[in-house]
Parts: C-alpha cells; sequence; structure tokens
C-alpha cells in the first residue's frame, strides 16, 4: 500500500465518524509520519506495514474521540492508553482536563483563610489569658522580691 492509499482509506473510515478537524489532523500527522520515515530510508509499503491498517486506525481515533468527548462534558481527565504505533514514537496523546479558579476567587479564598487562622490564634490566645497573666504576674512579683532582697 502506498503512502495516498493509506491516507485516502483512513479519511474514508473516519469521513462521518468524526469531525473534519480530527480527520484533517491525523491525515497531516500521519503524512508527516511518512515523510518522517521515508527520508530515513524506508519505502512507503515498509512504512504501512509498520503503522499498521488504516481502519484499525480510525477505529482508535473514533473511539478516543468519543471518550474525550464525553470526558469534557464531565469534566474528568482523560488518559488515553491504546495508541496507534506512530503515536508512542515521540508524540504523546496524553491529555488532562483541569479547571482553574478565576484569580478573584483564589484571593477571596485566600483572605477567608487567613481570617480563619488569625480568629483560631485569638481564640487559643483568649482562652490562655486566665493563664498567662498570673503566671507573668508572679515572675515579675517574685523577680521583684527577689531583687530587693538581694539589695538589702
Amino acid at each position: 500500500m502506498t503512502k495516498q492509499e493509506f491516507i485516502d482509506k483512513l479519511k474514508s473510515a473516519l469521513n462521518g465518524q468524526v469531525s473534519d478537524g480530527v480527520i484533517w489532523e491525523n491525515v497531516r500527522f500521519y503524512e508527516q509520519y511518512f515523510d518522517d520515515q521515508c527520508a530515513k530510508g524506508l519505502s512507503e509499503e515498509a512504512v504501512c506495514d509498520k503503522i499498521g491498517s488504516p481502519k484499525l486506525i480510525a477505529k482508535s481515533i473514533v473511539e478516543a474521540e468519543k471518550h474525550e468527548t464525553e470526558f469534557i462534558n464531565e469534566d474528568r481527565a482523560e488518559f488515553v492508553d491504546e495508541e496507534p504505533k506512530p503515536f508512542r514514537q515521540g508524540r504523546s496523546r496524553f491529555t488532562v482536563h483541569t479547571r482553574r479558579l478565576p484569580g478573584w476567587l483564589a484571593v477571596v479564598i485566600g483572605i477567608l483563610i487567613f481570617l480563619l487562622l488569625m480568629r483560631l490564634i485569638f481564640t487559643v490566645f483568649r482562652a490562655l489569658i486566665p493563664v498567662i497573666v498570673p503566671v507573668v504576674l508572679i515572675v515579675i512579683a517574685y523577680r521583684a522580691i527577689k531583687k530587693f532582697i538581694a539589695g538589702m
């Protein structure tokens, strides 16, 4: 099978299954992959043998797109474990979808955490004042008495 035959079969298998953008992204990838491998001295037939069936690759792409769409809709992360052979050779198909907090919300949460910590500190301090004040007064009185006795 030649490069063009492979690309045509891939396009045909993907047509109507995924968006045109996904089709063209994969077509561009495999065209580049063929070009890179042929530049290394492989024939188009050898590259086709190395890649595998365009129908099987198309099926993998369609399944991956279905899962990616489901995960995006559910705001979950996606981890693609089964990838066509060329993706394993340098290009990662690992995708994580995350949400970031808006800046103003992060600031508000930070201020609330700070205020809660300050309240905790003051609550503990307020609970310890009845113990700390008499101890400090006793220590001051003890030192004053000791100093008075030593000065006599």
